[in-house]
This record gives C-alpha cells, sequence and structure tokens, in this order.
C-alpha cells in the first residue's frame, strides 16, 4: 500500500470497538481507543493464522488471543522480542471516512 485507501465510516468504528478490513488483499484491525484510531496487521506473526481482531485489548496493545503475545498498536513492537514485531499503519480521518495509508514500520514479515 502505497496511497491512503478508504476503508470505513468512522461510526462503524466508535470509541472501544474494532473491525477487520481488507485493503490489497491484505486483512487489517482498525481499534478505536477512546477516539484514537490504530490499524495493526490482522495475523500474529508467531503461527501467522490467529486474527488479532479477536484479541484482548490490554491499554495500547492487542493479545494474541491463541498464545497471548502482545503488539503495542502505536509501533508493532511484540512483547515477546522484536522477531514477532508486526505492521501497523498509518491512519487518518477526512469528511467522516477512515483511510489507512502504507506501514509505518517495517518488520522481518514484512
Amino acid at each position: 500500500m502505497t496511497e491512503f485507501t478508504e476503508v470505513a465510516d468512522l461510526e462503524e468504528v466508535p470509541p472501544g470497538e474494532r473491525k477487520r478490513v481488507e485493503v490489497n488483499s491484505e486483512l487489517i484491525t482498525l481499534f478505536n481507543i477512546d477516539g484514537e484510531l490504530f490499524a495493526i496487521y490482522d495475523r500474529c506473526p508467531h503461527k501467522k493464522t490467529t486474527p488479532l481482531v479477536r484479541g484482548t485489548l490490554n491499554g495500547l496493545g492487542v493479545k494474541c488471543p491463541n498464545h497471548g503475545f502482545r503488539f503495542d498498536l502505536k509501533t508493532g513492537e511484540c512483547d515477546r522480542g522484536a522477531e514477532w514485531n508486526t505492521r501497523i499503519y498509518q491512519v487518518k480521518i477526512d469528511n467522516g471516512k477512515i483511510l489507512l495509508g502504507p506501514a509505518l514500520n517495517k518488520t522481518s514479515s514484512s
């Protein structure tokens, strides 16, 4: 993804909610934490199968529902080591629409 792409209406992801979207065949989950939007690659890099949309929120992180790996929503860093870091994406709002942009970080799975 090299440009911003409209993925949802802002009202679809109210504070405390999440939504999985697909952009260029890539699943990404949007999280609205107290009005701030975050976007993270939806598959846990540990097994590459578990959707993080089902994870438990823990502050500004999401824990994988299978093995508990925690990913920081701002940085993509994993609490189990840098080899498990995942991608996070730029998010912006324009006229009530949520747009996703390129990844903010590079990971070994990028």
